[in-house]
């Protein structure tokens, strides 16, 4: 057993939009290896946020707030396929290959190794290969949970939503949103492949109707009052969502990060970058650990990364649930009083403040691990063990 091997039984890196933001912490982890700048370059750093209703449209500034101790005081657009990119680019300039179309078929866990058998589609070839480590990274239907024997429990949504990735005549720096007593509307901007992505619920009187240009045409003159016209399609789709995660993220020397280990609903663009700092908070322990580093190290991925999975899907199912309920009282709200409320809300810098580090996973941290612990005369003041460590001036 020596270095490492990535297999992904996709012949190909994803090409739809898919995930579509990229959180500020997640751009500051990223920013270690070198990415942080490529993946700002290539995106769209839209900051402000403009609310449809029937009789007016409300710009919202939302991330303007003065954080100085960031690099990256914003949400960047970028397409998951425009990430993928850029991330499959910098492992080959570090002569590290995705080896594409290898499926694990199944694996058995050992004492000193992983005993993985993989097949090749190409050829239908199988081979066999002892891993001192195996993490599944391998989405919803991942086959290392199932072989581990890791349970994946929650729930489905009743809803289903449209997708698509077009080029509406829109403001291209801006977040876009209708609210109606029917459900939302959202555009978010993209620039590639397609200059915004398209996400609505389908109404549920015509649960069976093809997905098409005209289709989704319909479903936004419903919204805009005839306001947006659609073109160029790049990729139109439906689906379903569920709320789930998994039991363990770890069992012996196997692991699970990101849709393997826990899916929600998109609402505020978690899903993607708590899966990358899963990633990051476990590649670092792995590399540690195969070094000869004590075993405890690994144990504490679970106790750290378990919780901040349960906080971001109990936080998305609650913003999902007011985005989507038919309950009469909170539709009234959503469209009538939201509009109103909340330019005033976001007056207040500390309230933005508060809710940009939530939501940009800032406020991430991880005091109650067994790995942050106070040295004999900690600081009284400032970041304690397990805090994010914030930027700041230098001073020479």
């Amino acid at each position: 057993m020596s270095g490492f091997r990535i297999v992904d039984r996709q012949r190909d890196r994803v090409r739809e939009s898919r995930a579509l933001a990229i959180q500020p912490r997640t751009l500051e982890v990223l920013a270690r290896h070198g990415l942080g700048s490529p993946l700002v370059a290539a995106g769209n750093p839209a900051v402000h946020l403009q609310l449809h209703t029937p009789n007016r449209t409300v710009a919202l500034r939302l991330f303007d707030i003065g954080i100085a101790d960031t690099a990256y005081p914003f949400l960047l657009f970028l397409s998951q396929a425009e990430t993928e990119r850029i991330l499959g680019e910098h492992l080959s300039q570090q002569d590290v290959a995705v080896q594409r179309g290898v499926e694990l078929v199944d694996l058995d866990p050992g004492g000193e190794a992983v005993t993985c058998r993989l097949r090749h589609h190409d050829d239908g070839r199988e081979e066999t290969v002892l891993a001192r480590y195996v993490v599944g990274c391998d989405g919803a239907c991942s086959t290392v949970r199932t072989q581990a024997g890791i349970g994946f429990t929650g729930y489905p949504y009743p809803q289903t939503f449209l997708l698509a990735d077009l080029d509406p005549d829109l403001d291209p720096d801006a977040v876009h949103t209708w609210l109606s007593e029917s459900g939302m509307l959202f555009f978010f901007p993209l620039r590639t492949p397609a200059p915004f992505r398209m996400l609505a619920m389908r109404p549920p009187a015509d649960p069976d109707t093809p997905v098409t240009l005209e289709y989704l045409q319909a479903i936004a003159d419903r919204a805009t009052g005839g306001q947006v016209r659609l073109r160029d399609p790049v990729w139109l789709t439906d689906f379903r969502l569920h709320n789930r995660g998994a039991t363990h993220y770890q069992t012996g020397r196997i692991f699970l990060a990101g849709d393997a280990a826990h899916i929600h609903s998109p609402a505020g663009a978690q899903g993607m970058n708590t899966g990358i700092q899963d990633a990051v908070n476990l590649g670092w322990k792995l590399a540690l650990s195969s070094r000869g580093a004590n075993s405890a190290l690994l144990d504490s991925y679970e106790l750290e990364r378990a919780p901040v999975g349960r906080a971001v899907r109990r936080m998305s199912d609650r913003a999902f649930t007011i985005a989507t309920t038919r309950n009469p009282f909170i539709r009234l709200a959503r469209t009538h009083l939201v509009p109103r409320i909340a330019p005033l809300a976001l007056r207040f810098a500390r309230l933005r403040g508060i809710g940009f580090r939530t939501i940009a996973q800032l406020a991430i941290g991880y005091r109650h691990s067994p790995l942050s612990t106070d040295g004999p005369t900690p600081p009284r003041h400032g970041p304690r063990p397990g805090d994010r460590l914030p930027d700041a001036a230098i001073t020479v």
